[in-house]
């Protein structure tokens, strides 16, 4: 298993690597990765190209035992090409050239930096290409990160863009309805950038939301391929950014790369981005993993409890982010595992007990990965429609996701997370929250799904769009509707919590909705749920709707707390999904299986200690003695196996 750190050799002096190679290899690192920014350190002038630092680096660190991830440097020049060459900036919404003080502020498709990118991402790739100590590729770095540009230059391949996708002016003015507002196009080149407007046409704004992202898609599926040519057999991967972050859609990048790479800060970031960045690939590598970040508060242990999550809930390997705190720059003050002065920590001490653990485990977690019988929907298009279409933020599409995640989570239930357009047929129960824009692939996804007798549960605000950002002129839930068994006839925002008259098999006792509500008329759905407040009093909350084989579940509010954690608790007997097992508040279980093995993490995220009790016929992960009751210290794990025929 790859365990590893990100190291920067080139903020050191040399005589500092062979500590830090010891430093790694005492600690059971096997891996760094490296290289992102370096353009600077490789290419201090024009056409000065020098390796030697790398090649002194990498070698020291093979020496020791540890490979290395090396990254193309492409997307962040250093100041003599901005000096040199201004035209590789990008534009601002507002018109302007950024300054050339920050990364990644240039534009993917502008022809100097095209040239020049490829110049250096070439050189630096021919040169290590065939190296041993070479273990893979990273593309970059958070590609898409501050690369959207609003120049002239992209707005004609904006144009290029659209002539392509509709074929004729008059098709585009039709699939956007331009007649609103006397928007009507007579030739591509009048189409405007949809932030220079003050109300954005909602089906602007998403087609050039497409376009940019296809851009950093393109751009990573480009240098995938240039790094598979010229150094055959190495995996390459590129690492996605926080959930909250959609300035690309990552499951049109995922196919480009070997293996799906992600930043993991848990603090700032939910556990339903390891599902969801594991995606329909099943597997992903952590390439940033948290170690400390400047305004939390981070005790000890968390750093390697979090790590272990990551695992538990199918990572195939962790690069903590970074070896060493920055003493320069943006990031004086932030991630790190070593302090300023380079010395042992606490956070080094934990490293190092995760290394022995790896070192112990790694082949068993490399056999193994999760098995979900849930999968949670969430769309990139529908988070963008949203966004530039209703804009308000109860309404993201990425929240209720990450609710249901979380109670699923709770609940000990493995869950997948999925574009709406993934294969869903091993799944028994999927949820697909907020689906805003629906076309009619998803549409015919899912009804595969439930008449092949799935249960499907939809939420308030689904079908609302089609695929231009055009509201449907049927009523919602547009195409899902039959499936759904329901007719919404509007969508309002809830400005204070409604209490909600429920079905005692809901065990929605005291239930709320929350956020904002459909006016659901059912038409071959049974009521579950009603509204018991306001002028909503008696309409439909939650609605069920047998189809084919399947089941339709249609929630039109929020629910949050105790009241989604019933609801998913209602969900999961309907399909027929049993937990891990009981665990004790604040203990989640993860499962991974393979090879008839069963590896079950056990994570206790309280601040005391806690004792689980297990069947028998499970053992300790590290001393193979039989375990019927595990103890947990406070922030800690423990790791116990079992073969497939062993009980919860």
């Amino acid at each position: 298993m790859y365990y590893g750190v990100q190291y920067y050799p080139e903020h050191w002096p040399a005589a500092r690597w062979p500590v830090d190679a010891r430093m790694m290899q005492a600690a059971g690192v096997n891996g760094v990765r490296m290289g992102e920014f370096a353009w600077s350190a490789i290419e201090p002038a024009e056409g000065q190209l020098d390796f030697g630092l790398f090649d002194r680096a990498i070698a020291i660190l093979a020496d020791h035992g540890i490979k290395t991830l090396l990254c193309t440097p492409s997307r962040t020049p250093p100041p003599w090409v901005y000096r040199k060459y201004p035209g590789v900036r990008n534009t601002t919404v507002d018109g302007k050239l950024n300054n050339a003080g920050f990364r990644y502020l240039i534009g993917l498709t502008h022809g100097e930096f095209v040239q020049l990118s490829e110049r250096i991402d070439r050189a630096v790739i021919e040169h290590f290409a065939g190296h041993p100590a070479i273990i893979g590729w990273q593309v970059d770095n958070e590609v898409g990160m501050g690369n959207d540009c609003f120049c002239e230059g992209c707005r004609a391949r904006f144009h290029d863009y659209l002539r392509e996708k509709y074929g004729t002016v008059e098709r585009l003015n039709a699939a956007w309805g331009a007649h609103f507002w006397s928007f009507t196009f007579s030739d591509f080149a009048e189409v405007p950038f949809p932030d220079r407007l003050q109300h954005p046409s909602p089906q602007l704004a998403l087609e050039y939301r497409r376009f940019m992202s296809k851009l950093n898609v393109d751009f990573t599926r480009w240098r995938a391929d240039l790094i598979h040519r010229l150094d055959p057999g190495k995996w390459v991967t590129t690492n996605f950014q926080s959930f909250m972050v959609q300035h690309t859609d990552y499951h049109q990048m995922a196919p480009a790369l070997d293996i799906n790479g992600m930043n993991h800060y848990p603090a700032r970031s939910p556990a339903f981005i390891l599902d969801y960045y594991r995606g329909a690939r099943g597997k992903a590598i952590v390439l940033e993993q948290c170690t400390r970040l400047g305004p939390v508060d981070i005790g000890e242990g968390w750093m390697r409890l979090w790590a272990w999550m990551a695992i538990g809930h199918g990572i195939s390997g962790v690069n903590f982010f970074r070896w060493r705190q920055c003493r320069w720059g943006q990031e004086q003050h932030a991630d790190g595992i070593l302090p300023h002065s380079g010395e042992e920590n606490r956070r080094y001490r934990e490293l190092k007990r995760m290394g022995q653990e790896i070192r112990a485990v790694g082949d068993l977690i490399d056999r193994t990965r999760p098995a979900a019988e849930v999968a949670v929907l969430s769309s990139y298009e529908s988070r963008w429609a949203i966004e530039f279409g209703v804009g308000q933020k109860e309404m993201r599409a990425e929240l209720d996701a990450i609710r249901f995640h979380t109670a699923f989570v709770q609940q000990n239930v493995t869950t997948d997370a999925l574009d709406p357009r993934a294969d869903l047929s091993r799944y028994k129960l999927v949820i697909a929250p907020r689906l805003f824009v629906v076309d009619a692939a998803i549409a015919a996804n899912l009804e595969r799904f439930v008449a092949g007798g799935g249960v499907l549960c939809l939420t308030a605000a689904s079908g609302v769009v089609d695929e231009y950002n055009v509201s449907f002129d049927t009523p919602r839930p547009g195409p899902l509707r039959e499936l759904a068994g329901v007719e919404v006839s509007d969508l309002s925002p809830l400005h204070a919590p409604v209490s909600l008259q429920a079905a005692p098999i809901l065990g929605l006792f005291r239930g709320e909705g929350q956020g904002m509500a459909d006016e659901i008329h059912p038409t071959t759905a049974e009521t579950l749920a009603t509204f018991d407040g306001g002028w909503r009093r008696g309409l439909p909350a939650i609605t069920i709707n047998r189809y084919g084989a399947g089941t339709v579940i249609y929630l039109g509010t929020i629910l949050e707390g105790e009241s989604l954690a019933a609801f998913v608790r209602y969900l999961r007997g309907l399909a027929g999904v049993e937990p891990l097992m009981a665990t004790p508040a604040g203990v989640v279980a993860h499962e991974r299986v393979g090879d008839g093995l069963r590896l079950r993490f056990l994570l206790n995220h309280t601040d005391a200690p806690v004792t689980v009790t297990l069947p028998a016929g499970w053992r300790d992960a590290f001393t193979g003695q039989p375990c019927a009751a595990v103890e947990i210290p406070a922030v800690d794990m423990r790791l116990v196996t079992a073969t497939m025929n062993v009980g919860c």
